[in-house]
């Protein structure tokens, strides 16, 4: 139903009757069903995936923003505070930028990538939505120049195990760059937690996903390097998934 609508461009109730007499509509679903049965994603095949309130487009080069990266969104709503200068690390689609920025458009928000190819479709959704995003090429904190009172980003931290064992739709149609983070999927977080510190203004906070099962590897990398007060959340299926960790938590 999902690609029918999508070929109709509508957004009422299809007949069913009236598509399946139509040969061009015809051609277009075979085309499209052909392109699913291969394993690529619905939301490559139709151009976008819906992220918190809004529609977002992606394509090969980014990732499919999930549902349980929405929690990075809500974290940051909680925070009392009228005016906020937050970074999004590693933005992609720029979903989480984004849908900050249409929240709180008074927030100052700046999004990272080391991808062209990435901050081409995060720079386009934030036109397409009419946000004041400063998008940033950068590997990781490499050309961050300044501080912010949050620090947000979902990395990559897909283990090589765990990638091998991805469906092959992800692993075919995905950007590898944007999962796969190592021999224990830990690479790109000690990247982050080795410097964070240094980009965070005073009472700052760093609020980043996490795999279901790495509660415990997330706490000894903080503790490694310091940090005491370590915040994991869960999210809707009560897997543990966001860490929030505060700069003063040493």
């Amino acid at each position: 139903e999902t690609l029918i609508k999508n070929i109709l461009k509508a957004k009422r109730n299809i007949k069913t009757d009236d598509f399946y007499k139509n040969a061009h509509f015809l051609n277009l679903l075979k085309f499209s069903i052909r392109r699913r049965l291969s394993g690529e994603p619905i939301s490559q095949i139709v151009g976008f995936k819906d992220f918190w309130n809004s529609k977002f487009y992606i394509n090969e080069n980014v990732l499919d923003p999930r549902p349980e990266t929405e929690l990075i969104v809500e974290k940051v709503l909680e925070i009392s505070k009228e005016n906020l200068s937050i970074l999004d690390l590693g933005t992609g689609s720029g979903c989480l930028a984004i849908s900050i920025a249409l929240e709180r458009p008074n927030f100052e928000i700046f999004a990272s990538d080391i991808s062209n190819d990435a901050l081409t479709i995060a720079k386009f959704n934030s036109k397409t939505h009419k946000t004041a995003v400063t998008f940033i090429k950068s590997d990781w904190f490499s050309d961050i120049d300044r501080s912010f009172d949050v620090i947000i980003s979902n990395p990559p931290y897909v283990s090589e195990m765990e990638y091998n064992k991805l469906p092959l739709g992800i692993r075919r149609f995905e950007p590898k760059i944007a999962l796969h983070a190592g021999y224990k999927g830990l690479d790109c977080f000690k990247k982050i937690i080795k410097e964070f510190f240094y980009y965070l203004k005073p009472d700052g906070l760093l609020i980043m996903e996490i795999g279901y099962n790495q509660k415990k590897s997330i706490k000894d990398l903080f503790h490694f390097y310091g940090f005491k007060k370590i915040e994991i959340f869960k999210d809707l299926s009560k897997k543990y998934r966001i860490v929030c960790v505060k700069k003063d938590a040493i």
